[in-house]
């Protein structure tokens, strides 16, 4: 069939095909009752206008039908409802193809309102999470956000950023942090995209990489002590308590007089027993780390506790801020801290700095020392650089802020010299 013919075309030849064969056949009537060509004219003539006319206003009428049909497509396309584009046919194969539109218009109303409704849950669905959501347009700028959205970035507002503005960056079909991402935490960000208005969006859920890390890695510390309790406590207790016994027994002169071989002995095995004690009782104090129980304190109170365990400490004046703490916690946290600071130092006390930074106390302690060597051992369980460091401080300090719902970071100083430890704590 050839592609370039079109119904119009094809009405025009059928007609011009009726009304030749209509014209050859009044000449033929003509010729046979051998009318002269005046009254052929006459006659014929108001019989050939009249086929015409009658021909042409069917392809008019035809037309109209299918122009019609056609306003009626451009209404359903426009989400209208309303079929009076054919009103005028109440019955015939017409009106049957006005009730279909009536029926596949209704229907695509429904399917539009449960569309809508859908959508209105899911959104209100997001908004209600406490996983970070956020909803970008076909050109990748920020439709919606949730409120945990707003939290992790700490901004008022993000309809109309482009995702580079809120540190997401492509690579490939997937999105990720960019480098330079103002986040808190390490971020898995699943994609999912949906069809809106004939344009294609996309919802990124965020996933905290660190929450399921420090879920596993609690988990696997608490085996870990609960392993070294029962294993290595069970054994030294007996020799505790025998070398103790082993000592009485020689003080009552219950072993003889063979000089003080078996005294020094005895004391050895006392003392590395009791050492060893010490040893598994500090770790154990990691997998014990009680809720915390919050109150009220202020910046300024915490400056006097530590300034009077530390008093070299460096205290710059600066403003007084008030939130919420486990003040025994966060104190051990902050000692263990600073007297690591004060160790890598050496001569030069470290300073201690207090900020508020949206609904956020930001703590820094800024040394001179010699900076960190080795940054991805920084949190490894028992990884030491001290002589008699047991490599547990700064993860049972890391636990402790964390157990405030707070994050802990070890950075480079910005002057090129020490380091800097920030402490981030909700207010």
């Amino acid at each position: 069939m050839r592609t370039d013919s079109s119904l119009e075309k094809r009405l025009k030849q059928l007609f011009g095909v009726i009304f030749f064969i209509v014209s050859i056949m009044a000449m033929l009537l003509a010729y046979m009752w051998q009318f002269d060509w005046f009254t052929s004219v006459t006659l014929l003539l108001p019989f050939l206008v009249l086929t015409a006319w009658t021909l042409s206003k069917s392809y008019v009428l035809m037309c109209d039908v299918l122009e019609r049909f056609g306003l009626q497509l451009d209404a359903l396309a426009s989400e209208e409802s309303n079929s009076w584009h054919l009103a005028q046919y109440s019955s015939g194969r017409v009106a049957d193809l006005k009730n279909d539109f009536t029926k596949l218009s209704n229907k695509i109303a429904n399917k539009k309102r449960e569309y809508s409704q859908t959508e209105g849950f899911v959104f209100e669905f997001v908004a209600m999470l406490d996983l970070p959501i956020v909803i970008l347009d076909p050109h990748g700028h920020v439709y919606s956000g949730n409120d945990a959205l707003l939290i992790l970035l700490q901004l008022k507002r993000v309809e109309g950023l482009h995702a580079q503005e809120i540190g997401l960056e492509r690579a490939g079909l997937d999105w990720q942090q960019s480098e330079h991402a103002d986040f808190k935490e390490r971020f898995q960000i699943s994609s999912h995209q949906f069809w809106r208005s004939g344009h294609c969006y996309e919802l990124l859920a965020f996933f905290s990489i660190e929450n399921q890390l420090r879920a596993n890695e609690q988990q696997v510390w608490q085996r870990l002590i609960r392993v070294i309790n029962h294993e290595v406590r069970n054994s030294l207790t007996p020799i505790y308590s025998m070398s103790q016994s082993l000592l009485h027994m020689k003080k009552q002169g219950q072993l003889g007089q063979k000089g003080d071989l078996a005294s020094d002995m005895l004391q050895v095995i006392e003392k590395r027993a009791q050492h060893l004690l010490d040893f598994v009782a500090s770790y154990s104090a990691f997998s014990q780390v009680a809720a915390a129980q919050k109150q009220i304190v202020s910046s300024e109170q915490i400056n006097q506790r530590l300034q009077a365990i530390f008093p070299e400490l460096e205290l710059p004046n600066q403003d007084s801020f008030t939130f919420s703490v486990d003040l025994g916690q966060l104190e051990q946290a902050l000692i263990n801290l600073i007297k690591n600071a004060f160790e890598a130092a050496g001569a030069t006390p470290p300073t201690l700095i207090w900020q508020q930074q949206g609904a956020d106390i930001v703590i820094e302690i800024i040394d001179q020392g010699v900076g960190i060597n080795n940054p991805d051992n920084l949190f490894v369980p028992f990884y030491t650089t001290k002589q008699q460091g047991a490599g547990i401080g700064l993860v049972i300090s890391r636990e402790l802020i964390r157990n405030q719902g707070g994050h802990l970071y070890l950075k480079p100083n910005t002057t090129g010299v020490g380091t800097r430890v920030v402490i981030i704590l909700p207010c």
